[in-house]
């Protein structure tokens, strides 16, 4: 046999001895195979945690975070000008005022005695009429006359007495009474701007005008702010059902001790492009918020009927529970009807069910023997 031969015939050995020791090697690191008595009989009954709910009314509860704005908020204006006047209270940034309170008036003294001049003026042409009138509308004098005398220079004007006649209309007009009588209105509507009353109880801000500054036409005073403000959220498409204008919200903040009440004013039925959500307007009134002020709250929606309240966890992705059914486990179809943060109102379960307390997804159950625990 020659060297080569002798060769190939201790490599074959080799190869055969490597296999043999990996298989030996192999079969050690297997478990042992359990006998026949060690496994689990089939119809062993499992013991599990259940647990039961009621069906009744609950009402639904919408979580919302937003920021606040002012809903009454007006820039203040000179129209006429003149010199600032000191008031009962400073127009200064923060002072507060309530509805109809003086905000600061001009001196508005050659104005009103031009005005008072005009009404003088109309009152003597009147008077020079009423000769006329007493032999062209005799049944007139008497009305005309009463309204010639009650003409007070300094207070505004009262309405003309009403004219039905078209002769009389044409005898006035062409002696310009009412020509007169409207500008003397357009002044006292002139003069009255020298005074600025607040619209609605309010903070004034950006207001530091001082007593004896000549104001022009045209100047930006300040800003005024209500106590009433209102806050923007928004809602998905699935939770806009249960909710309604009128609607009360509780509201909080970090910044306030006590929580706020608020009331849902407007729903808006076009979906925002940025969060494809509703948007939501709240109305909160309070003297303690601050525009720009980021609330979180709880919008109190609809009462729902015949629903039970269960843990999330419970439910499968397919929309079912576990419930013990003739001491077998079985999934239970059930309808999601709200979700909430930490729990979900179903409707399909009665206060007999069984529910077998386990997380959803587990599956290994469905179909084993089981009892609940004590």
């Amino acid at each position: 046999m020659s060297k080569q031969k002798q060769r190939q015939r201790y490599a074959a050995y080799g190869t055969a001895a490597g296999i043999l020791i990996i298989t030996v090697i192999l079969l050690a690191l297997l478990p042992d195979r359990p006998e026949a008595g060690d496994l689990p009989p089939q119809d062993r009954v499992q013991e599990v945690p259940v647990l039961q709910f009621e069906s009744g009314e609950f009402p639904t509860e919408i979580r919302i975070t937003g920021r606040v704005r002012s809903v009454q908020r007006i820039e203040l204006f000179s129209e006429v000008q003149g010199v600032l006047q000191s008031g009962a209270r400073p127009f200064r940034t923060g002072n507060r005022f309530r509805a109809g309170e003086v905000l600061l008036s001009l001196d508005d003294t050659e104005d009103r005695l031009e005005v008072s001049a005009q009404q003088s003026r109309f009152q003597s042409a009147l008077a020079a009429l009423l000769p006329t009138i007493r032999l062209d509308f005799p049944d007139r004098f008497e009305t005309w006359a009463a309204y010639t005398e009650s003409i007070t220079p300094g207070e505004n004007l009262p309405e003309l007495p009403e004219i039905s006649d078209r002769t009389e209309h044409f005898f006035f007009s062409g002696n310009d009474i009412f020509g007169q009588f409207f500008a003397i209105r357009a002044a006292e509507k002139r003069l009255s701007k020298f005074t600025l009353t607040a619209p609605f109880s309010g903070e004034l801000r950006m207001a530091d005008a001082f007593p004896g500054t000549l104001i022009t036409p045209g100047t930006k005073l300040g800003e005024f702010f209500g106590d009433t403000y209102e806050l923007e959220t928004f809602v998905s498409l699935s939770e806009l059902d249960f909710v309604e204008t009128g609607s009360t919200v509780s509201l909080r903040s970090p910044a306030f001790p006590e929580p706020l009440e608020g009331r849902i004013t407007r729903i808006g039925r076009s979906v925002d492009a940025s969060t494809q959500a509703f948007p939501v307007f709240v109305e909160v009134r309070s003297p303690a918020l601050r525009e720009g002020l980021y609330l979180d709250g709880r919008i109190q929606g609809r009462v729902l009927d015949d629903v039970a309240e269960i843990p999330r966890h419970l439910l499968t992705r397919t929309n079912t529970v576990m419930v013990i059914e003739d001491d077998i486990a079985t999934h239970r179809s059930v309808e999601p009807v709200f979700f909430n943060t930490d729990t979900v109102l179903v409707r399909g379960l009665s206060a007999d069910d069984q529910v077998i307390e386990l997380r959803a997804g587990t599956t290994r159950l469905a179909g084993a023997r089981v009892q609940a625990a004590d």
